[in-house]
């Protein structure tokens, strides 16, 4: 079956992730409206790449029984962000997403402090964008994967691709494969939508891919994120236990959720079926 890729391609920062700091983020209390009050804390998402815009999404906490992926934007805010020399304003440009267009403004080493005003708290945070990943490299350029299904079987050995890189072991690490290719088709019979893959790798300098990291064939971008630690606790915290979603890791002060920084190294991988 043939898969037609709709969506575009969008750097990590956009991305969110995502993903599962949303349900991190998750609060016990059911309502069907998001509640202001000196008790309720603004749940905060940025993530900064250096040659990307600022992007910092800013929202109520979403409830646990909400289908939705994030909780209502709060508008309005004036969000500032200083290097310690520069200082700017981010616009907010649609609601609950602040944003500053320049994308020289994020600097590998630099230090990043944020903050604004909300019910009268200072809410703030800071992060400083690590070092590239350097020594990044693959054992091969090809990955065969076997097609995976009920009652389907294969005596085909899958071999794995090794990445390996000279950065200290002692650093966080996030793998991301994010597939380009307008055309792709389907490894398994779930035939599930395409959405781009992440892995938490820790505090590892090789990585061995595994079958069901890739559910489309296509041309990747594999990229090394060196993330971190606050990024890594944020994730590691979304464990599938009922207290991850209570006490969620964050270093937002007066707040919950995640503002850090990254940076990657990025290889490509062509995906094929065995």
């Amino acid at each position: 079956m043939e898969i037609k890729k709709s969506v575009p391609y969008y750097y990590l920062s956009a991305i969110v992730l995502f993903f599962a700091i949303g349900a991190l983020l998750s609060a016990c209390q059911k309502t069907s409206t998001p509640t202001v009050s000196g008790i309720d804390k603004p749940v905060v998402e940025g993530y900064l790449v250096p040659g990307t815009k600022t992007l910092v999404k800013v929202y109520y906490q979403k409830y646990l029984d909400d289908t939705i992926t994030y909780g209502f934007p709060i508008t309005g805010l004036k969000l500032n962000i200083s290097d310690g020399t520069n200082t700017v304003q981010l616009i907010e440009t649609t609601p609950g997403n602040y944003t500053w267009s320049d994308t020289t403004f994020i600097q590998e080493k630099k230090t990043y402090a944020l903050n604004f005003t909300y019910q009268g708290s200072t809410i703030s945070s800071k992060t400083t964008v690590p070092d590239k990943p350097t020594g990044f490299k693959a054992s091969d350029t090809l990955q065969r994967v076997p097609f995976r299904g009920a009652g389907i079987t294969t005596t085909t050995t899958f071999v794995p691709v090794t990445f390996s890189w000279t950065s200290p072991a002692s650093w966080f690490y996030l793998m991301v494969y994010k597939n380009t290719s307008t055309v792709m088709y389907p490894t398994n019979s779930n035939s599930n939508p395409y959405h781009d893959n992440e892995t938490l790798i820790g505090q590892v300098a090789l990585f061995n891919t595994q079958p069901t990291i890739f559910a489309y064939t296509g041309m990747y971008k594999v990229q090394l994120f060196h993330i971190n630690q606050e990024y890594n606790d944020a994730i590691s915290a979304g464990g599938g236990t009922s207290l991850s979603l209570t006490n969620p890791s964050t270093n937002i002060v007066n707040g919950l959720g995640i503002f850090t920084s990254m940076q990657a190294a990025t290889l490509p991988l062509n995906v094929q079926l065995q």
